[in-house]
């Protein structure tokens, strides 16, 4: 009877971490990257794409973008200051960091474009930040400064932001995305052949 007790309680628990386990979120989407990432309407906007859509007058400011990779900028603000209390240095970190974080998907707007250089916000009106499509490079991609280990600065809401990819290792991988639907056109029924005869 004693070795039937343990062996119950090991039943018991396996069915009821079975049954917490089965009621899960695993295979449900939890944020915009997890239903993103395998929808394959998200294309590259390339420098091609952006020539093909001014040829035919469509108005970028009208267009959804997305970015492929979380975004994490950065600023710090304030200094240490060291002092010395009974004999031990104390330093004083008075810095401040702000930091805004920008997830795989997310929706954002152009609001303003410049040849192959474009202006997004995916916050408030005039939080922008700039991709271009500069010299040979085909993909929109982030526009900054002092770039170094994989991160850029940028000028971002009138402060200068340390920005970096969450996501990958360099922010220069990070590309922007839109959403196509590809329709076609059909001039009336489908022709139904008869075939051929031998004569």
């Amino acid at each position: 009877m004693k070795k039937m007790i343990p062996v119950l309680l090991t039943s018991f628990s396996l069915i009821v971490s079975l049954s917490f386990s089965s009621c899960s979120k695993k295979g449900f989407a939890t944020g915009p990257d997890d239903y993103s990432a395998n929808d394959t309407s998200y294309i590259p906007f390339t420098k091609g794409l952006k020539q093909r859509l001014d040829h035919d007058n469509v108005d970028l400011t009208k267009v959804q973008f997305y970015i492929d990779q979380k975004l994490v900028l950065t600023r710090t603000s304030g200094s240490e200051k060291g002092t010395v209390k009974s004999g031990i240095i104390v330093f004083d970190n008075g810095q401040k960091v702000n930091e805004i974080e920008i997830p795989a998907f997310t929706p954002g707007v152009c609001e303003k474009t410049n040849g192959d250089d474009l202006k997004l916000s995916f916050d408030l009106p005039g939080k922008t930040i700039e991709f271009g499509a500069l010299y040979e490079n085909n993909n929109f991609i982030l526009q900054g400064t002092n770039w170094r280990n994989g991160m850029v600065d940028i000028n971002y809401d009138g402060q200068t932001y340390q920005v970096q990819c969450a996501t990958c290792s360099n922010v220069g991988d990070v590309k922007l995305l839109v959403r196509k639907n590809q329709t076609v056109k059909k001039e009336g029924g489908a022709k139904v052949l008869a075939g051929r005869k031998v004569n």
